[in-house]
């Protein structure tokens, strides 16, 4: 049959969704991968998405790859996207934080031929009633959109506040410390985030729930994604495949940078296809503040330099994590720039509660990179 989207019918009648098997995966692949993949290779690309499809994230179902496709061929894809099953927080005054299953939706996508019929919206209501009515009982899924704020707030995910910081190294900045300086980091590998990532949840769980019972919840439930290893793993081997698809076989060595008390740690993530690093997620320990986390961003500077990458990036800066980049800022000598602003033409948060109806004013906490998919 003609695959021309003038020729062919394509009402609700006309499609169907289902969940792909191995060949129309990598046919969402070889489609999506036309407008995402450089600058890798399309069987780069490819390459990429199979590893992660194999991480604990996604492995025995843990990410279900949904497909709409024309009923009178399963093969002839009209719209994709990817949802993958997480672990998160749910804390109110009326209940203790506790850990509940959730969920992200990625990688939604429309060749091109077959855009302008409403067909990524009607696959996405479909995909929501299939992700509501699973036995995995989600509390709650979110997305993040790279198409403005409307489109998806208009399907039933409200958008949320997207503040970054990014700091741009220029030529010959300097990221040595001064003799002076308090505070100093030790890099982390990949044997000493496990443990670490089972500490942070821990917290986490104890911070939301003493917010959400103290006498300024005003009512609110809070959530958050679980920063656990499963979660971090699956940005490491991200970046691992493709630092060596792109650095001729390097390997990346250092993970993250923990204060030399061990109560504050960073995670990172090597983005060489933005010539980012993007920080994953920033802990703070009690008795820790804008030394320890000045330290912390300083030696993602210095991995940042080691790997040519200019800036680093930084989601929902805390106050300790500003000032710290402001003190950088302040002896960078001209070299380092700082720029705090909101995200609007990419990676914008949304969450949707299942069935649509949120239990009154929901604040999403730690609303970090680690839980961008």
């Amino acid at each position: 049959m003609s695959t021309d989207a003038e020729t062919i019918s394509l009402t609700k009648d006309d499609v169907l969704l289902a969940e792909a098997n191995p060949q129309q995966r990598r046919l969402t692949w070889e489609l999506n991968g036309v407008s995402w993949a450089g600058p890798m290779s399309l069987e780069e690309y490819i390459g990429r998405e199979q590893t992660l499809s194999e991480t604990a994230l996604s492995a025995n179902g843990g990410t279900r790859y949904f497909i709409l496709h024309h009923k009178s061929d399963p093969n002839l894809i009209l719209s994709a996207c990817e949802v993958l099953t997480k672990q998160a927080l749910v804390a109110s005054p009326a209940s203790p934080a506790k850990t509940v299953p959730s969920y992200g939706i990625a990688s939604v996508f429309t060749p091109s031929r077959f855009r302008g019929h409403g067909l990524a919206s009607h696959m996405l209501r479909l995909v929501q009633e299939a992700v509501d009515g699973t036995t995995l009982n989600t509390q709650f899924g979110a997305l993040y959109s790279d198409i403005g704020r409307s489109f998806y707030t208009r399907l039933g995910w409200p958008d949320f506040p997207s503040p970054q910081l990014t700091m741009q190294m220029e030529a010959g900045y300097n990221t040595a410390a001064a003799d002076s300086e308090s505070q100093e980091a030790t890099l982390l590998t990949d044997e000493d985030i496990p443990a670490l990532c089972s500490r942070d949840c821990s917290q986490l769980q104890a911070a939301l729930e003493q917010r959400a019972g103290s006498g300024d919840a005003d009512g609110k439930t809070y959530v958050a994604f679980l920063p656990d290893f499963t979660q971090m793993a699956w940005h490491f081997t991200r970046a691992s495949y493709v630092a060596r698809v792109m650095r001729e076989g390097r390997e990346v060595k250092y993970r993250g940078a923990r204060t030399a008390g061990g109560n504050s740690w960073v995670y990172w993530d090597h983005d060489l296809r933005e010539n980012k690093l993007k920080i994953l997620r920033v802990v703070v320990g009690e008795g820790d503040g804008v030394a320890a986390v000045k330290a912390l961003l300083r030696a993602a500077l210095r991995e940042a330099q080691d790997w040519g990458l200019p800036k680093v990036l930084v989601w929902a800066p805390g106050e300790e994590t500003s000032l710290g980049a402001l003190e950088l800022w302040k002896e960078g000598g001209g070299k380092l720039a700082l720029t705090f602003d909101e995200r609007e033409d990419g990676s914008i948060p949304s969450l949707r509660w299942k069935g649509g109806e949120a239990p009154g004013s929901v604040a999403w906490e730690a609303n970090e990179y680690y839980a961008w998919c």
